[in-house]
């Protein structure tokens, strides 16, 4: 399996057999180049424009943009609301993580989550694998929000999203450096230097780490 970061929220899987999933498309004046993949599922999280533009989109997509249970050619996707800010939503209304399960594999996009969740919401959750978490602050939790997450869900791989980089320019967030302080010796880190990376279940490996990926667009 292939992960792509396109930038700010939004990740393209491509599985073994050639389904892509796109998450979260982003609107073109966020700073980032346009979202323009083709994809066969498309997961809006929520109806803000950082979140769900799907103008530059090709291919005949399902597009899944509310909770529940989908099964699409082996691939099992749940949809599981969350708070957008730190009032249980009455700020910002609701949103939806999207719990991916697919070749042995686990993942979990919390999509602009703004508060640490109610118990119910991790007894809901199997093992993750891959974390995408947001770690930016102002409209999601911050870096120490996101650490004790991490710290409640032990997933294997972290994947922070959701923050400031060169090229971000429609928000102030904050960048991924706090993150990485946070965590300290208890993960290890990879830096990268590109957007993507194939996983397998076979190639996990036993200690947690932060793997900080450069944005494709």
């Amino acid at each position: 399996m292939l992960i792509k970061w396109i930038g700010h929220a939004c990740f393209l899987l491509t599985f073994k057999n050639g389904k892509r999933v796109l998450i979260d498309p982003y609107a073109p004046d966020l700073g980032y180049e346009p979202v323009c993949e083709q994809a066969d599922v498309v997961l809006v999280s929520h109806e803000h424009d950082d979140h769900n533009f799907t103008e530059h989109l090709t291919g005949d997509f399902q597009l899944i943009d509310a909770p529940g249970e989908y099964v699409i050619d082996g691939m099992k996707i749940t949809g599981i609301t969350l708070p957008h800010d730190e009032a249980q939503g009455a700020k910002r209304g609701q949103v939806v993580s999207f719990l991916i399960q697919a070749e042995g594999l686990t993942f979990l996009h919390m999509s602009d989550v703004g508060c640490m969740p109610q118990d119910a919401y991790f007894e809901l959750l199997p093992k993750i694998d891959i974390l995408m978490i947001p770690v930016g602050g102002v409209y999601t939790v911050d870096a120490q929000g996101a650490f004790a997450i991490m710290e409640r869900i032990h997933p294997n791989i972290t994947i922070p999203m959701h923050y400031m980089t060169s090229s971000l320019r429609k928000f102030a967030l904050k960048g991924v450096h706090e993150l990485i302080e946070l965590a300290g010796g208890g993960y290890d880190v990879s830096r990268l230097g590109n957007a993507e990376f194939e996983i397998t279940a076979d190639n996990l490996k036993k200690r947690s780490r932060i793997m900080v990926m450069e944005h494709s667009n």
